[in-house]
């Protein structure tokens, strides 16, 4: 049986990751929940926003689901617990789906798989202030572009991709990011898919343009990042996006977007991005078939319009969770 680490989180994150949690057992019998602290949850019980018992949990899990956490800028030793525990778990690539749910969100012909490198767990990056200025040196081996090329190859083999785009900025650093393009064509070399590289501006223009042009697109850090941003955007935004960080073994999912405490009246979150980062999780897992009836029972709900005020309906958390079940236990019936 496989495990599932729950990591609720703060803010929004115990209502988003309860709701995923729900759908999640409506959908599959066979996999075990089990829960853990991070963020300042975790600091209120434990005085530490990563204890170390739930970085055992997360090594011994199949998958974790993690809701945001709010960060801590007055404590100068603070570090992100979420992105610590991703570098722990040597969690080197960052894998966001992008698909409108319905016709009325989002523009149409976006279908869409944006992976890049996880900053934390593939780069050395160093920042020197100076009397005039910052100087940054970033490191990026030719290791880690393997390991990132050969998992989008498996991930996009997986999700029936045909054409795989890597995105760069070759003009402007021909070392750097030269070493990627060189490294993309050597590993992709005979793979079966159709590829191109694109200099990352032109890659943003052509998706803008035509969104049915780009299938998969790989990239390091700060590009994919940016590129998922505007793709979020083109599919309705960040509460509607899922995101998994995934290495060798283990994936940890979580929401595109944050705790976001003072923005969402309670009880009003919308729990798409969660759920559908659930979904992702039990892709991970070899339950595909499973994470695609809930992706189409999120899509149905979506096409009645009983959703979440952030996205035209009137549904609290709870109704639309509700809605998506009962579509899932309808489906089981049939």
């Amino acid at each position: 049986m496989k495990r599932i680490l729950v990591l609720p989180g703060d803010g929004i994150g115990p209502d988003v990751t309860s709701s995923a949690v729900s759908i999640l057992e409506a959908a599959v019998d066979d996999v075990e929940i089990i829960y853990g602290d991070i963020g300042r949850s975790a600091f209120v019980k434990t005085s530490e926003y990563l204890p170390a018992e739930t970085v055992g949990l997360a090594a011994e899990a199949d998958a974790i689901i993690t809701g945001g956490v709010m960060d801590v800028f007055s404590d100068r030793n603070y570090r992100n617990p979420v992105r610590v525990l991703k570098k722990q778990l040597n969690l080197y690539s960052v894998v966001r789906k992008f698909f409108p749910l319905c016709k009325d969100i989002g523009i149409r012909g976006v279908d869409l798989l944006v992976i890049n490198g996880n900053h934390d767990a593939l780069l050395n990056v160093h920042e020197t202030e100076s009397l005039d200025g910052v100087d940054t040196h970033k490191f990026l081996s030719r290791t880690s572009c393997m390991k990132l090329f050969r998992k989008t190859i498996r991930l996009s083999a997986a999700m029936n991709r045909k054409k795989i785009t890597c995105a760069h900025r070759a003009s402007i650093f021909p070392v750097l990011d030269g070493m990627f393009v060189e490294v993309f064509y050597k590993e992709l070399a005979g793979s079966g898919f159709l590829i191109e590289d694109m200099e990352v501006d032109k890659t943003a223009s052509e998706l803008v343009k035509d969104p049915s042009s780009m299938d998969v697109i790989v990239s390091t850090d700060i590009y994919g990042t940016v590129l998922a941003g505007m793709a979020a955007g083109m599919v309705g935004g960040g509460y509607l996006t899922p995101v998994g960080s995934i290495g060798d073994d283990v994936g940890l999912f979580e929401p595109m977007h944050g705790p976001n405490p003072k923005m969402i009246k309670p009880g009003a979150a919308n729990p798409t991005s969660t759920i559908l980062s659930g979904a992702m999780a039990l892709d991970h897992l070899e339950m595909s078939s499973e994470a695609e009836k809930i992706r189409k029972a999120v899509r149905y709900v979506y096409s009645t319009g009983a959703v979440t005020p952030d996205v035209g309906g009137t549904a609290t958390t709870a109704e639309f969770t509700r809605s998506v079940i009962n579509i899932l236990n309808s489906n089981n019936n049939k």
